[in-house]
């Protein structure tokens, strides 16, 4: 058998790596010192944007991007692949595959973020093509909001066809029909943690919060509104804001995206942080990565959401009524939260994304 350094992994992926930086990216350093070669397929779509999104993607891209440095040793290509939705699609997802990923798939890793059973043919051959094809489902693919029937078939698809299935949520695991299964949540890489070994107190005139991620529209808006409304609270947004978002209380609040390197030191001049899902099919299955960043840097976290079925979100994550006097509410969490920043970055250090590499890595290496 060929070591690794000899071998080629391809990562085909439902989002740019120019997006948020997440499990994608972790996954892709991690998969450089294991690998000769290393492809990042950006973006394998999962459906086709209405020409009113178009139009608001192309005047609005100052709100879309988070800054992401390509990494020098990775071959990045843009995707093809059309949504599997009609006879047209997948005639053409099957024709792309034969000519332009079948020679390429030969001997080769595959790792898949998407659904689309097309980005491996469709065919149940590539056992026999490929090494080894893994499946990451990081969503609920059963249930997303659009093409739901679609998407049903083709997650089974994906399943029936992969070698292995990994993902990130204990409900999603629930929802898989596959003997090797497991489940790998997000984590926080050792740079969240290095910045934040010192004391987690500001000296804001006013309490001070910050929102980081994705702002969509299946946040809690409601949430983040009422925030902005409250004077004696300063809010920031980082990151990105989707163009289904147009409210200009909010763009107000919007600060830019900011390199992940940047984040941790930023946050240190904030006094909390706001974790934003609305409740909903979405966030019950949902385990971000953000979760574990904020847990790092000891501040207190503030959210209208109860996301129980993570570790850690019961203890560490204040919850927050908007019936009840609010900003005395964040005020007071935040003056009684020094006795649980030690606990709650020791919770950070034990979900390094190094360690859920290792989990990985022991399905790549098992070739049965």
């Amino acid at each position: 058998m060929k070591s690794k350094k000899d071998r080629t992994i391809i990562i085909f992926s439902e989002i740019s790596w120019n997006f948020l930086r997440q499990r994608h990216h972790f996954f892709t350093e991690h998969f450089m010192k294991e690998y000769r070669k290393v492809i990042y397929v950006e973006r394998v779509v999962s459906r086709i944007p209405n020409f009113s999104e178009i139009i608001r993607i192309i005047f609005n891209r100052k709100k879309e991007n988070m800054s992401n440095k390509r990494l020098e040793n990775v071959v990045y290509l843009r995707s093809l692949f059309l949504p599997n939705e009609n006879i047209f699609f997948r005639i053409w997802n099957k024709f792309y595959w034969m000519i332009f990923w079948r020679n390429k798939q030969m001997s080769a890793d595959i790792y898949a973020f998407t659904d689309n059973p097309y980005v491996v043919g469709n065919t149940i051959k590539i056992k026999q093509i490929a090494n080894i094809f893994i499946f990451d489902v990081i969503h609920n693919w059963w249930n997303f909001p659009w093409k739901k029937e679609v998407h049903k078939e083709n997650v089974e698809r994906q399943i029936y066809l992969c070698n292995a299935v990994v993902t990130d949520s204990h409900e999603t695991y629930q929802l898989i029909n596959k003997k090797r299964k497991k489940i790998i949540p997000p984590g926080v890489s050792e740079d969240w943690i290095s910045n934040q070994e010192t004391d987690t107190k500001t000296q804001n005139k006013n309490t001070k919060l910050i929102f980081f991620g994705s702002l969509r529209a299946n946040s809690d808006i409601e949430f983040i509104k009422k925030i902005i409304k409250e004077k004696k609270l300063d809010f920031s947004i980082y990151g990105r804001i989707d163009q289904s978002i147009s409210d200009k209380e909010i763009e107000s609040c919007y600060k830019g995206s900011v390199d992940n390197q940047d984040l941790p030191k930023l946050i240190t001049n904030y006094d909390g942080i706001v974790i934003s899902y609305d409740k909903n099919l979405f966030s019950t299955s949902i385990s971000p990565a953000k979760f574990y960043e904020s847990l790092a840097t000891g501040k207190p976290i503030f959210s209208r959401n109860n996301l129980e079925h993570l570790d850690g979100w019961s203890k560490f994550v204040y919850q927050v009524s908007l019936e009840d006097n609010m900003l005395e509410n964040i005020t007071q969490k935040i003056k009684n939260h020094e006795n649980l920043v030690s606990d709650q970055i020791s919770f950070a250090k034990n979900n390094l994304w190094s360690n859920r590499f290792l989990e990985l890595k022991k399905i790549l290496d098992d070739r049965s």
